[in-house]
């Protein structure tokens, strides 16, 4: 380990929290991916409960609202639909994180 490093772990494992520096750093980057894990699944389900509905519904539902945007021209749904849109990308990024940090989990197993 870097010095760095040492000087972060040591005090825990000096304190007796943990066994050694390998099991403190094993632990708190498992339990980094668990928190990280349940950000992403609060956000996934605070969006879907928001809009009743998951997230490639809730696609479909945007496809839908902007067709009828560009056959209707109406300024207030075009701000609602761009609203709409953030909150898309919003969950499109919550599911790839996600997907990501369930990866790093199936591969950092206690």
């Amino acid at each position: 380990m870097t010095s760095q490093i040492t000087m972060v772990i040591e005090p825990f494992v000096k304190r007796g929290l943990f066994e050694s520096p390998e099991k403190a750093v094993f632990t708190m980057a498992y339990d980094y991916v668990l928190h990280q894990v349940e950000h992403y699944q609060a956000k996934i389900a605070r969006l879907q409960g928001k809009y009743g509905m998951n997230y490639e519904q809730f696609e479909s539902y945007l496809k839908a609202r902007s067709k009828t945007l560009a056959d209707t021209p109406n300024p207030e749904l075009n701000r609602a639909i761009m609203l709409e849109e953030e909150d898309a990308l919003s969950w499109k990024i919550a599911h790839d994180m996600l997907a990501s940090w369930l990866g790093v989990q199936s591969e950092v197993k206690r």
